[in-house]
C-alpha cells in the first residue's frame, strides 16, 4: 500500500479505519480514525516508510509508552508495513489552548490550574528521563469533561524534525526547552501571547532586548505571583530578588502554592474555563446562613455564596422514604424518635436595682447594733427608746441625736436611710488635712526668714524631651499599588500618582470592602509601594490619610534589591502595627537603608457602603 493510496476508508493493520484527515505537515499526516475491534475513535499519525523520519517516529512511540501519566494521550499501537509508518494514540475530545485563546484569555486561577496540570505531567516525564520536545498551546487539550491532556508527547518532535537551532534564550537542552515552554503555556493563557521556544500559531510575545516583556506589562490585572513565576523562568538572570525556576517540578510547586486545592479550581467543561472558579455551600436544613467570621477570610468568602432554601411544606423537592431534611432514618425502615428538646430555659432572676433606693440592705437576721456610745441608753421595758414603729427601730439601730462635729449636727432621726451616715468622718479628715497644711507652710516660712534674704530661691530647670529631628526629604521617583493577594491584583492604579503629587486634597483610594474593616476578610492587607530610585537611608515616612482609624504597617526591601517586590514575602516589616488617625509618622525600629517601601493597610476606616482606605500624601525623610 503506497502513501498515495492513503485516504478515508483505508484500514491500517487490518484494524484502524481512517476517517478524517486533520493536518498534513510535510508529508506527515494526522487522521481521526476508528478502532474496528473496540469501536472507538483513535488518533493516527503516519509518514511514508521511506521518509527519513520513519525510524525516529517508531523510536519516539516506544519511548512515549514508557511514561504512564494520565495527562498524556497514550500510545496504543505503532507499526511499519513497508509502505507506511504509523502511530496510534488515544483520541481526546475537547479544545486545544490555541483555539481557546482565539475566544479570549483565561482567568488567572484557571490559567494557573491549566499550567499546573501540564507541569505535573512534564515533571513525571522528566523523572523518567523523557522529554516532550514540542510543548506549545496546540499540544495542550482541555477535554469535554474538564480534564487536561497533553498531545504529541515525544512523537510530535519526531514528526516535525529537529529544531531550527539557537533560540532567543540561547542553546537549550531538551529539558530546559520543556521548562521554557511550560512558562510559555502559563504566559499564553494569561496574555494570549506565546513566549516559548517551540513553534506555535499563537501570536508571539512582545520582547525587549530579546526577552519577552513580563505578563503584567502585556496585560493589566495579572496577579503578581503568576507574573513572578513567568519572570523567574523566562528572565531568570534578572530575578535578583528571588531564585530562578529551572525544573518542571519547581514550576508545578509554585503554581500549586497559588492554586491551593486543584480540585476546587478544576473546570466542569471547556466553557467553564473562561470563568473564575466558584465555591457553593451545601443546602441547609433551616434557618438563615451564618454571618461572616471576621477572623476567617474563607468563611467570609463562602458566606457570600447563595444558599438553596430548605424544603418546607410547600416545597416541590422530593425526598426518599428514608430521608428527611437534615436527618437520615436508620437502616431497616425504623424511624428515629423526635430529638430531645434539651433542658428547659433558664428562669430570669428577679430584677435588682443597680443602686440603693432608700432602705439599707441589712440581712434579716443581722444583730442590732447598740446606740452610739456618746448617747445615754434610755431605760424602758423593751430596751428601746420611747416611740413606736419606725422611730423605735432606728433608735436601737443607729442612736438618735448623733452630731456631725465639728461643723453641724446630723440630720434628725427620720427612721429611714438618708445616705449621709459617715460624712462626719470625712469632714474630720478634711479639717486635719487643713491643719497639717498650715503647719507645713509655717515651717517653710520660718526657715526662709532665717536666711540673709539675698539668695534667690533655687528652681529646677524645666526639662523637656527633645523633639525628633526630621532629616532631608528624599525624592520619590515612582509609586504603584501593591496588592499581591488580590485577583486581579490591582486597586485603582490610575490614582496612585495623586498620593505623591504634593496636593493633600487628592489621593489614592483602595476598593470599598463589605462585611468588616479588615478588608472584608478577603485578604490580609493592601498597600502602596514607594520607589526611592536607589538605596537610601530612611528615617521617617509621613503619611496623610482620609478617614480614621487606619491600621498601618511599614515594610521595606533589603539593601541591594533593584526589582520591585512581587509579594509580601519579598519584604520585611520595619515598624510595629499602628492605629493611625488622619496624619501619622512611621519611623523604622532600627537603621534602614532601602529602595522600596510599602505602606501596608490591614484595617480600613468606615465609609458609606463599607470600608475604604485613602492615602492623600506621602513624604519620606532620611
Amino acid at each position: 500500500m503506497g502513501s498515495h493510496s492513503m485516504g478515508p476508508g483505508t484500514v491500517l493493520g487490518g484494524r484502524y479505519r481512517l476517517d478524517d484527515l486533520l493536518t498534513d505537515h510535510d508529508g506527515a499526516r494526522f487522521w481521526r480514525a476508528t478502532d474496528l475491534v473496540l469501536a472507538r475513535s483513535v488518533a493516527v499519525h503516519a509518514v511514508p516508510s521511506d521518509d527519513e523520519r520513519a525510524d525516529d517516529v517508531l523510536e519516539a512511540a516506544r519511548e512515549s509508552a514508557t511514561v504512564t501519566d494520565p495527562h498524556f494521550l497514550r500510545v496504543l499501537d505503532c507499526d511499519d508495513d513497508g509502505e507506511l509508518t504509523w502511530v496510534i494514540n488515544e483520541w481526546g475530545s475537547g479544545l486545544s489552548l490555541d483555539l481557546m485563546l482565539q475566544r479570549g484569555t483565561l482567568p488567572p486561577s484557571r490559567a494557573a490550574w491549566l499550567a499546573r496540570e501540564v507541569a505535573e505531567a512534564i515533571a513525571a516525564a522528566h523523572a523518567e528521563g523523557v522529554h516532550h520536545g514540542r510543548l506549545n498551546p496546540e499540544s495542550v487539550l482541555v477535554t469535554d469533561s474538564g480534564a487536561v491532556k497533553v498531545i504529541g508527547f515525544v512523537t510530535q518532535q519526531a514528526f516535525e524534525g529537529p529544531s531550527a537551532g539557537p533560540t532567543p534564550y540561547g542553546r537549550l537542552d531538551p529539558r530546559e526547552a520543556d521548562v521554557i515552554d511550560l512558562a510559555g503555556i502559563l504566559y499564553a493563557a494569561l496574555t494570549g501571547k506565546w513566549a516559548g521556544v517551540s513553534a506555535s500559531a499563537v501570536p508571539p510575545a512582545p520582547r525587549d532586548g530579546g526577552r519577552p516583556l513580563r505578563p503584567r506589562q502585556v496585560r493589566a490585572g495579572i496577579p503578581r505571583i503568576l507574573d513572578q513565576i513567568c519572570d523567574r523562568v523566562l528572565t531568570k538572570e534578572a530575578s535578583q530578588h528571588s531564585l530562578p525556576i529551572e525544573t518542571a517540578h519547581e514550576v508545578a510547586a509554585a503554581l500549586t502554592d497559588f492554586v491551593g486545592d486543584p480540585t476546587s479550581a478544576a473546570p466542569f467543561d471547556v466553557p467553564s474555563m473562561y470563568a473564575e472558579p466558584t465555591v457553593a455551600l451545601p443546602p441547609r436544613a433551616s434557618g438563615p446562613p451564618p454571618g461572616p467570621n471576621e477572623d476567617d477570610p474563607e468563611a467570609t468568602r463562602l458566606a457570600a455564596a447563595p444558599v438553596p432554601p430548605a424544603a418546607g411544606p410547600e416545597s416541590t423537592q422530593q425526598l426518599s422514604p428514608t430521608e428527611s431534611l437534615g436527618e437520615v432514618a436508620p437502616a431497616g425502615g425504623a424511624t428515629r424518635s423526635a430529638p430531645d428538646p434539651g433542658p428547659p430555659p433558664f428562669e430570669q432572676p428577679p430584677e435588682r436595682p443597680l443602686f440603693a433606693e432608700h432602705q439599707r440592705r441589712v440581712p434579716k437576721d443581722a444583730p442590732v447594733l447598740p446606740p452610739y456610745p456618746s448617747e445615754p441608753r434610755q431605760s424602758s421595758a423593751t430596751g428601746a427608746t420611747a416611740g413606736t414603729g419606725t422611730g423605735a427601730a432606728t433608735s436601737a439601730g443607729t442612736g438618735s441625736g448623733l452630731h456631725y462635729w465639728p461643723f453641724e449636727e446630723g440630720p434628725e432621726d427620720t427612721g429611714s436611710f438618708t445616705g449621709k451616715e459617715g460624712r462626719g468622718w470625712l469632714r474630720l479628715a478634711a479639717v486635719i488635712a487643713i491643719v497639717i497644711a498650715l503647719l507645713v507652710a509655717m515651717f517653710l516660712a520660718f526657715n526662709y526668714g532665717r536666711g540673709d534674704g539675698e539668695r534667690e530661691p533655687r528652681t529646677e530647670p524645666q526639662r523637656t524631651s527633645p523633639s525628633p529631628t526630621v532629616g532631608e526629604r528624599l525624592q520619590i521617583v515612582g509609586a504603584q499599588d501593591f496588592d499581591p493577594e488580590g485577583s486581579p491584583s490591582t486597586e485603582n492604579p490610575d490614582e496612585v500618582p495623586l498620593a505623591i503629587d504634593g496636593n493633600p486634597n487628592t489621593g489614592w483610594q483602595t476598593l470599598t470592602y463589605e462585611g468588616n474593616p479588615e478588608l472584608g476578610g478577603l485578604k490580609s492587607g493592601v498597600g502602596l509601594m514607594i520607589d526611592l530610585g536607589a538605596d537610601r537611608d530612611v528615617g521617617s515616612v509621613e503619611i496623610s490619610l482620609a478617614g480614621a482609624p487606619t491600621q498601618l504597617e511599614l515594610y521595606a526591601t533589603d539593601t541591594g534589591v533593584s526589582e520591585p517586590p512581587a509579594d509580601l514575602g519579598d519584604l520585611r516589616q520595619v515598624t510595629n502595627s499602628t492605629k493611625a488617625d488622619e496624619n501619622v509618622t512611621l519611623r523604622p525600629n532600627g537603621e534602614l537603608r532601602t529602595r522600596f517601601l510599602v505602606i501596608w493597610m490591614t484595617r480600613l476606616p468606615a465609609v458609606s457602603g463599607g470600608y475604604r482606605g485613602e492615602i492623600t500624601e506621602v513624604t519620606v525623610h532620611s
